[in-house]
């Protein structure tokens, strides 16, 4: 879970940057749409496995 908080500290003020063109009674609603939207990706992220070189080698 230390990870997506990383993220999305990482990513809120460019979020909050980009919503203030949103009219004020959207803003903080896409906020929370995109934080959800980050979420849901990072896990999504996590559960994809690179393989490593030899099991890319080993795999053909």
């Amino acid at each position: 879970m230390y990870e997506i908080e990383v993220v999305l500290q990482a990513v809120t003020p460019i979020i909050k940057k980009n919503i203030y063109y949103t009219s004020p009674q959207e803003r903080e609603d896409l906020e929370q749409e995109l934080k959800m939207k980050i979420f849901e990706k990072q896990a999504i992220w996590q559960q994809t496995d690179t393989p490593t070189f030899l099991q890319f080698i080993e795999r053909d």
